[in-house]
């Protein structure tokens, strides 16, 4: 079993994150910094986001740069948290340039500055210097270099030292590249004493200081120490400050995706993902807390070991969710291990439900997580994912995966006998240029927008773009918002394409309604959201009653109508009239579309049929009375009602029986796939013909049994050969 390690990279050819660009650029402007004073470049970024790995990649450029045009740079790695005192900080300092000077071929110059160092270093003394650096440097300005005591006896002229020193650096014209890492990981008088000796016993000739930080600790520090706006303290001591990129989420998801993968191949027994279930968790329990590459590495590490033990009786979905919380927001994973009935129920939840209403029960919670110090909406989501009853408690919306019996089937961390056991920059991956998404974003047309976004689509590019722009969503005009928003609605439907990491996929329009969904989160109020509603519902076709209506139905949901009995404040993103305006001109639509289309063609149309249904049951039935007078209309009605799943053996269909018993039968279904002409066959697409032969496989099967398409193709095969009835 290997593990990650938290190692920075050594060389461009090892960057994962799509850095080595910028590294590049930033190595080739130290290198070519053409100055003789000294000069001070910091490098800026949060713990664990890869500063150590961009400054070994941009000295590496250096060296090679060097090496290209006969030039010999000096590069010199100081480390200021290995000094024991404040009275050895210089003479560590000074040590490390003469180790490296002295290293390999000395030449005349390099003796001499060399020799200089050594005088420099050797001429600190208290009294002397706190007329020329202050009192606040003079307790670390002592002799502790290596000199003799008639060295000691002599009268030492700390101005002509430096004078010969500089004089020295400078005949020898040759880069000196200080680097200095981890200074936030110091004590505030050490942040302290480093910036002293950069500022005032380093600034040398030909020396160029790369100090890498986390900028807000290392200000409060400054601010601290000095008792002044540390901000501005390190605006006079850094002349050029450079800021670690932006690291894309997309190309950190892609990292952990492979990884996963690597993990579950490891293992013998057949790996089956709940798309659906795992579209939830990972937006939700995954994707929020994970930031940097230090998190994906902790993550899978923490995983890989809890997984080789335990992958033949928990759920993959709920495992990897919770190793995330538990790295990565340790409290809340400890709360919710301390609160089995909370998020499982039992007696004393039932007793709490009881007592307390829905709003009551959602902000005891918020401040239950403002006490431990977590952010409550995210944590409030994040459990709401995994266990249901908890969702309910809040008033969440209870989804089609968190019946009991699939949480008990799938092993899950929700069933209350499972519980204890879950707690025992790249440029050549860029598909679509920035040019072209920010004038997607900033300045076309709808109708240019629209035609820009298919050619993506047609190109096989919509997922990498898509994910461009869930990215940028903060960064759009307010203007902009509907006009974006309502193209991706009209077209989803059209999208072709999956984000696929081998058993971890995500469809295109999954991916648009995400991006739809984060527009609406910034549009400023509910009239702008019912605004877009308005229009999609004009707009849309036969093609787009799905998912449209799936949207809806949410919205329903938030306010405690179809089915739910709670609300969602948080979902309530129109107005209940709103809503209810809606509702008529959505049935006004589906009527309109239903007399020359044919539903079925939308593969949402089970989600269009349950809105119909709730708004006008009548229409809705009579409407499906008229399909079902064809046989075939009713097989493409079931094969509306399955769900995707995917393993390391392949994948195959499901049939939730709830989305159709009401109508249909099994037995009715197995009868009329069993009895149709296999001749006319072909009048289904492709699909439609796995799902079908997937259903007569599993039909009347005790236990779960994932029959793969491949199995389903065979069958199919088998059909077409004989050209039989049965």
């Amino acid at each position: 079993m290997l593990y990650n390690t938290d190692r920075p990279i050594e060389r461009k050819e090892d960057d994962l994150l799509g850095r080595s660009s910028f590294s590049e650029q930033l190595g080739k402007a130290i290198y070519e910094y053409s100055g003789n004073e000294s000069l001070v470049i910091g490098l800026y970024g949060k713990w664990g986001t890869g500063k150590t790995s961009v400054a070994n990649m941009a000295l590496q450029t250096v060296e090679s740069l060097s090496v290209s045009d006969g030039k010999e740079t000096m590069i010199v790695r100081f480390a200021p948290w290995n000094y024991s005192s404040q009275d050895n900080l210089i003479s560590q300092f000074f040590s490390s340039l003469m180790v490296r000077i002295e290293n390999g071929e000395k030449s005349d110059l390099k003796k001499k500055v060399g020799k200089a160092l050594q005088d420099y270093s050797g001429v600190f003394d208290v009294a002397s210097l706190v007329p020329l650096v202050g009192v606040a440097l003079a307790p670390i300005l002592k002799t502790t270099a290596h000199v003799g005591g008639d060295v000691l006896n002599k009268s030492v002229d700390l101005n002509s030292s430096r004078e010969s020193l500089e004089k020295a650096l400078s005949e020898l014209n040759q880069k000196i590249i200080v680097l200095i890492d981890d200074i936030d990981r110091l004590s505030n008088s050490q942040i302290r004493d480093v910036f002293q000796l950069v500022k005032q016993v380093g600034d040398l000739p030909n020396v160029i200081y790369v100090l890498l930080m986390d900028r807000e600790i290392v200000k409060v520090a400054l601010s601290d120490v000095h008792n002044i706006d540390g901000n501005e303290y390190l605006e006079k001591i850094i002349q050029i400050p450079f800021e670690i990129p932006e690291l894309r989420k997309s190309k950190l998801h892609d990292i952990f995706f492979a990884k996963l993968d690597s993990i579950v191949k490891s293992t013998p027994q057949e790996f089956v993902l709940d798309q659906q279930y795992w579209n939830k968790v990972f937006n939700d329990c995954i994707e929020p807390y994970l930031c940097t590459l230090r998190d994906v590495n902790r993550v899978i590490n923490t995983f890989q070991f809890k997984y080789h033990m335990l992958y033949r009786e928990t759920a993959f979905e709920d495992l990897i969710s919770l190793a995330t919380i538990e790295v990565l927001e340790p409290d809340l994973y400890r709360w919710i291990a301390d609160n089995k009935e909370s998020v499982c129920g039992g007696l004393f939840h039932g007793l709490l439900k009881n007592r307390m209403k829905s709003e009551e029960i959602k902000a005891s919670y918020e401040e239950a997580f403002k006490r431990i110090g977590v952010e409550p909406t995210k944590a409030i989501n994040c459990i709401s994912a995994i266990f249901p009853v908890f969702s309910s408690d809040v008033g969440k919306s209870i989804n089609d995966y968190n019946s009991s019996s699939d949480i008990r089937s799938s092993m899950r961390a929700a069933h209350e006998e499972k519980f204890d056991l879950y707690f025992a920059l790249d440029l050549e991956s860029v598909k679509v240029s920035r040019e072209v998404i920010n004038k997607c974003l900033f300045s076309l047309s709808e109708n240019e927008l629209t035609k820009a976004v298919l050619e993506i689509n047609s190109q096989g590019n919509i997922v990498y773009f898509l994910e461009e722009v869930r990215a940028m969503i903060d960064k759009i005009p307010d203007e902009r918002l509907g006009v974006v928003a309502s193209v991706l609605i009209s077209v989803r439907n059209q999208f072709v394409g999956t984000k696929q990491q081998s058993i971890f996929p995500l469809s295109a329009d999954s991916i648009a309604t995400f991006c739809v969904k984060g527009i609406m989160k910034r549009m400023q109020s509910k009239d702008d959201v019912y605004d877009l509603y308005l229009t999609s519902i004009n707009k849309c076709n036969v093609l787009g009653l799905g998912s449209l209506a799936q949207e809806l139905c949410q919205i329903e949901s938030a306010w405690a109508r179809l089915g739910s009995n709670t609300e969602d404040k948080d979902g309530q993103i129109i107005d209940l009239e709103q809503l209810e305006s809606l509702e008529k001109l959505y049935l006004q639509k589906i009527i309109e579309i239903s007399k020359s289309e044919n539903l079925l063609k939308d593969e949402g149309f089970h989600h269009s049929f349950f809105l119909w249904k709730s708004i006008d049951k009548e229409s809705a039935e009579n409407y499906l009375s008229r399909l079902f007078e064809d046989d075939f209309n009713k097989l493409r009605f079931v094969c509306g009602a399955a769900g995707r799943w995917t393993g390391t053996n392949g994948t195959g269909w499901t049939f939730y029986s709830q989305n159709y018993s009401e109508y249909l039968s099994d037995e009715e279904i197995y009868n009329l796939v069993q009895s149709f002409d296999k001749n006319r066959i072909d009048e289904f697409n492709v699909q439609e013909q796995i799902k079908l032969a997937s259903f007569v496989l599993n039909y009347k099967k005790n236990e779960v049994d994932h029959v793969t398409e491949g199995e389903a193709i065979k069958l199919i095969k088998t059909w077409k050969g004989s050209g039989e009835t049965k």
